[in-house]
């Protein structure tokens, strides 16, 4: 295949991905729709100026209950996960067959993380490609990038904090350093001081962040629905005030970030160099310290598809390289010992 149709099949998917996001959004509804909707209504409030209203059943419903009844599934919750049971109905996957393949996944991971947050692994990780990059999503490189320069960014997993006209950033999920925060701050007995620090990218040069799960942090921002970032005195308070409840390792802290020009990061996933993938937002939170499972490989595989075999192929040849080297050591050894 060559690769101008392995560029234009890519877009095509990318595009049928575009649909099924605004679709999960509740865009791109026919006018007619939307004028036989507000009709309804009209109507129906028309009727009710007590404040009730007969359904189809013959019950009275409340305008609140109306209200709420009207809200779309996807605006209701995370609209992401709706996307996700979008997607899975095109593959003509039943819920639990999905939710049965995740589990399987992520199993030995998910034995790691209910023991470092528990809050964390009650969630079942889900993940799947979608066609453009957009704030909130996960950066997946693909196996073949980032061999020979830019190593950090070799089988990474990035989660885009901004992205809009004027660029994307972004932090690295799964480079942890040899460094921890009480080093880093100087703070011996500071409520962070044994988390680890991650290399996040390689621009801002002195800039340290932090994500985390809480919304009851002061002062921090929504990046995605329950993963926020910042709010760095609160997330002390709470801490030090509370530990039983709010725990240190909650929090997962980032020196510098990765940045993209105008376009650029649009260019680049068209280019295949990164896969968009929207994915549950405890892939996103956990730490990645000594996982059974490396992250890019998890993501790749619940992503099915051509990540999960890509991911396939990057460890089968990786398991093979290490059994030659395994090979030629002993061969060293019993060479020496004659």
């Amino acid at each position: 295949m060559t690769t101008t149709t392995t560029v234009a099949s890519r877009r095509g998917r990318a595009r049928r991905r575009r649909r099924t996001t605004r679709a999960a959004k509740g865009e791109g509804a026919p006018e007619s729709d939307v004028r036989d909707d507000a009709t309804t209504r009209r109507a129906r409030d028309d009727a009710t100026r007590a404040g009730g209203a007969r359904d189809d059943g013959g019950l009275t419903r409340t305008r609140a209950e109306r209200r709420t009844q009207d809200v779309a599934p996807a605006l209701e919750s995370d609209w992401r996960e709706f996307r996700a049971q979008l997607l899975a109905r095109e593959r003509a996957v039943t819920p639990e067959e999905e939710r049965a393949r995740a589990a399987a996944v992520s199993e030995e991971n998910l034995k790691v993380l209910e023991t470092q947050n528990p809050r964390l692994a009650a969630s079942a990780p889900w993940a799947h490609v979608i066609g453009a990059p957009e704030k909130g999503c996960l950066l997946v490189a693909a196996d073949h990038e980032f061999r020979m320069s830019q190593q950090y960014f070799h089988q990474a997993v990035i989660l885009v904090l901004e992205h809009h006209e004027n660029g994307s950033m972004g932090v690295i999920l799964n480079r942890p350093t040899q460094y921890d925060m009480g080093y880093v701050s100087g703070e011996a007995n500071g409520p962070f001081a044994k988390n680890a620090l991650y290399f996040g990218g390689d621009v801002g040069d002195g800039t340290v962040s932090f994500l985390h799960g809480r919304e009851d942090v002061k002062g921090s921002v929504e990046v995605l629905p329950g993963v926020y970032l910042g709010g760095y005195d609160s997330a002390c308070e709470l801490v030090q005030q509370d530990g039983s409840t709010c725990h240190a390792d909650e929090f997962k802290f980032f020196a510098r970030y990765c940045g993209w020009a105008p376009g650029q990061l649009e260019s680049e996933c068209e280019r295949g160099v990164w896969f968009p993938v929207a994915a549950a937002k405890e892939l996103s939170l956990k730490q990645v310290i000594q996982l059974p499972k490396p992250l890019w490989r998890e993501i790749s595989e619940l992503c099915g598809g051509e990540l999960e075999e890509m991911a396939r192929k990057a460890y089968q040849t990786y398991e093979a390289e290490q059994a030659f080297s395994l090979d030629n050591l002993d061969a060293d050894e019993r060479a020496t010992d004659e």
